[in-house]
């Protein structure tokens, strides 16, 4: 429902419709961005639904707890047992009557050359390219046939920084550009090699990866520093099963070392040095971008988890004694993003050393590639 208009006559006839099925229910009140817009919530308790979450689907407040309820309910209705893959399909995950289509965003700041790249990537010209910064006004689609495998490429325009945009083309667009980010399965974040990583592209990059979207780094513009030709480095997420290989040029590595350094947390991303304007590096791109997306939708059985997990030497982990838990079994509950959910003897939130010590574990495992890993923790009884 919509936090910000009163209860209305159609929100009551659509509970009462519902109610009458004998599902469980839960209300989202949407557009709640403040704590101060959190009493409008009490008015919509009319409705007899007991589950209620405020939540802000353009910034994202609230979402997180929504779809932890969510995945709460259907293990519950389950009796605790492990999703099969097709109670986990998420949005974005259909297949097309040719096959599985992977969507992907391209995004990073006005004049990195996104459209440039949409252009070399598809050989069309339906992106309008300008040196003018902020000229892509609107996200375009094109699909992309790669060795029997369909892309679906979303060229966004720029994100700008809040308060620095003025027209209000650039501040729809920059609307558009995240919600493309969050129907997307794969983005590719677009660096320019002669500014370097800025703070806005940080910001940028960690809206898809707070997101749970796979992520490419694209270093564009490499030409114009080097004339070596495109590489792609692997990234940590690589270290596992599916390994790709390439050899890493001596100016890449430092290059690389840069970026890494910029976007610690995007360790797990593979990182391509293109030439969007010449077409240099698009053959790995495009081989980067379809194994993430593979790595993405990867699922490890339960018994092949707990077989993982019993090597394991949790002694090793950073943690603080009073911190540690004790882990009964895990289970990939969801793909696209990974998701994992550990029975533990606490219902507590695990320390993020512990979290990040566990999830470096499962990567050399079991690689991931591109993509966040999500970790989740459900309580239960030593019975």
């Amino acid at each position: 429902v919509d936090g910000r208009s009163a209860l209305a006559a159609p929100d009551l006839e659509l509970a009462r419709l519902l109610q009458r099925t004998g599902k469980r229910l839960i209300l989202a009140v949407n557009k709640i961005d403040s704590p101060a817009l959190e009493p409008h919530i009490e008015d919509f308790r009319r409705l007899g639904i007991a589950e209620v979450l405020p939540i802000s689907a353009e910034h994202g407040g609230g979402v997180a707890e929504l779809l932890d309820k969510l995945l709460e309910m259907v293990l519950t209705e389950r009796g605790s047992e492990p999703l099969e893959p097709e109670a986990t399909q998420m949005p974005g995950e259909e297949e097309s009557p040719g096959g599985r289509v992977d969507r992907v965003a391209i995004i990073g700041r006005p004049n990195v050359g996104k459209s440039t790249l949409l252009n070399r990537i598809t050989g069309t010209t339906r992106a309008i390219v300008s040196p003018v910064p902020g000229t892509t006004r609107d996200a375009v689609d094109e699909l992309v046939e790669h060795n029997g495998h369909t892309i679906q490429l979303i060229d966004t325009a720029g994100i700008r920084r809040k308060g620095k945009t003025e027209l209000m083309a650039e501040k729809l667009s920059v609307i558009m550009a995240r919600k493309h980010l969050q129907a997307c399965d794969v983005a590719l974040l677009v660096l320019d090699a002669s500014e370097g990583v800025t703070a806005l592209d940080a910001t940028i990059a960690g809206y898809a990866h707070e997101g749970g979207r796979s992520l490419v780094i694209v270093v564009n513009k490499w030409d114009l520093l080097s004339g070596a030709p495109g590489e792609v480095s692997e990234g940590n997420g690589m270290a596992g099963r599916g390994r790709a290989k390439g050899r890493l040029p001596r100016e890449h590595a430092r290059y690389e070392a840069l970026v890494r350094d910029k976007l610690k947390f995007l360790a797990y991303a593979p990182v391509v040095f293109v030439s969007a304007a010449s077409g240099r590096g698009m053959e790995r791109l495009i081989a980067a971008i379809e194994q993430v997306a593979a790595e993405r939708r990867k699922r490890i059985s339960t018994g092949e988890m707990n077989r993982f997990l019993a090597t394991i030497d949790f002694e090793r982990a950073p943690v603080p004694a009073a911190r540690r838990v004790r882990i009964y079994y895990m289970t990939q509950a969801a793909v696209s993003p990974p998701t994992f959910i550990l029975f533990t003897d606490r219902n507590v939130r695990l320390h993020f050393s512990y979290e990040r010590f566990l999830e470096n574990q499962i990567r050399r495992a079991f690689g991931f590639a591109g993509s966040p890993i999500w970790i989740k923790t459900r309580a239960r009884s030593r019975n």
